[in-house]
């Protein structure tokens, strides 16, 4: 998350939409009193290449994932009203799959005999153990990113990147608020095994759910499940 009074934006960072690529590359323009929350995980403060890509700074109460109604009362009405803010969406079916798996990174793979079916060409769905534990997953606890963008069912950012399209939208959001143009770290990244398409780890049932608790997505952005 990023409160720049050099520049005039706040930038409410989503969650599993490269808002860290994002904000660290942000965080390069910022000095003086704007603000700049640190990452929880320290280790994905350096890009590909091992470069220190993210700058923390002045944060003091401030939470990389607080919301949008937290941000809007912690800086006044004044700034709320005069900043531009702007917030990252991205497909809700993949950004699920993309939690999904940033969540169960570390977690055991398949069965070793299952995979020896697979080695052996005896019939297997090599998805089917993956789709079972993404079942459990979409039936649980977590949270869309309504939080970030949306107060009272309305959008309460100036501007939505998405993710489909981060280059342009990028871009247009560095002409807005007088930025050069920026080149994003690839942070956080490569966690789906076999980079398989979101659709993949899905059934009837986690299709309809994972829309139904993204139905502002939905409504606002247009979003619909693709197959590949």
């Amino acid at each position: 998350m990023i409160v720049s009074h050099s520049k005039k934006f706040i930038f409410i960072k989503s969650a599993k939409t490269a808002g860290t690529s994002l904000e660290a590359a942000l965080s390069n323009y910022c000095s003086g009193r704007d603000i700049v929350t640190p990452l929880g995980d320290y280790e994905f403060n350096r890009d590909e290449t091992g470069r220190w890509v993210h700058r923390p700074m002045n944060f003091e109460g401030f939470q990389q994932h607080d919301w949008g109604i937290t941000i809007r009362d912690r800086v006044g009405p004044d700034v709320w009203r005069e900043y531009f803010k702007f917030s990252i969406a991205r497909n809700p079916w993949d950004r699920v799959v993309s939690l999904f798996t940033w969540k169960t990174r570390n977690d055991p793979p398949p069965a070793a005999p299952k995979r020896l079916l697979g080695r052996l060409g005896l019939p297997h769905d090599e998805m089917a153990e993956t789709r079972a534990r993404f079942a459990e997953f979409v039936r649980g606890p977590w949270e869309t990113n309504d939080r970030f963008y949306i107060i009272d069912g309305e959008l309460c950012v100036d501007y939505v990147i998405r993710y489909e399209r981060l280059a342009e939208d990028t871009l247009e959001v560095c002409r807005r608020i007088g930025l050069p143009p920026i080149e994003l770290p690839r942070l956080k990244s490569g966690f789906r095994p076999g980079h398989r398409h979101y659709s993949e780890y899905y059934d009837e049932a986690t299709r309809k759910l994972v829309g139904e608790r993204h139905h502002h997505d939905l409504r606002l952005f247009g979003y619909r499940f693709e197959t590949a």
